[in-house]
C-alpha cells in the first residue's frame, strides 16, 4: 500500500494540532485568551484546529514559541512540551500569584504608611 505524502502531512498535523489542544488545556487559558497571548484571533486558531485541510502555519508555531512551547516537541513529540526551565503554565501561574501577593501586601503596607503620615501631618499643623 503505498501512502502519499497529502496523508502523512495530514497525520502529522493531526498530531500538532492534538499536541496544541493539550497546551491549551494545560494553560488553563480558555480558546480566545490562548489565541490572544499567541498574538492571532480566536476565530482563526479554532478553524486551524478543527479544519481537517487547513495546515498549522509559521505564525501559530510563532505565537506559542513565545509562550514558552518547545516547537521541536510540537512538531515530533518528543522532548519537553515547554521550553526554559520546565514549569507547567500552572506553576508559572502560581508563582507570578505569589508575586502579585507580595506586591499587594507591599502595597497596602505604603497606603498604610502614607495614611499614618498624613495624620501626623496634620497633628504637626494644629
Amino acid at each position: 500500500m503505498m501512502v502519499t505524502a497529502e496523508k502523512v502531512i495530514s497525520a502529522k498535523d493531526t498530531d500538532i494540532k492534538n499536541r496544541i489542544e493539550k497546551v491549551l488545556l494545560e494553560s488553563g487559558m480558555n480558546k480566545s485568551e490562548f489565541a490572544r497571548n499567541m498574538g492571532v484571533t480566536p476565530n482563526y486558531l479554532a478553524a486551524v484546529l478543527t479544519n481537517p485541510t487547513k495546515g498549522v502555519s509559521a505564525t501559530l508555531f510563532k505565537g506559542l514559541a513565545e509562550m514558552g512551547v518547545n516547537v521541536n516537541w510540537l512538531v515530533t513529540g518528543k522532548g519537553d512540551p515547554l521550553t526554559g526551565n520546565g514549569e507547567s503554565f500552572k506553576e508559572r501561574a502560581e508563582k507570578a500569584e505569589a508575586k502579585i501577593k507580595i506586591l499587594q501586601d507591599d502595597l497596602d503596607k505604603i497606603n498604610f504608611h502614607s495614611q499614618e503620615l498624613k495624620k501626623w501631618i496634620m497633628k504637626g499643623k494644629a
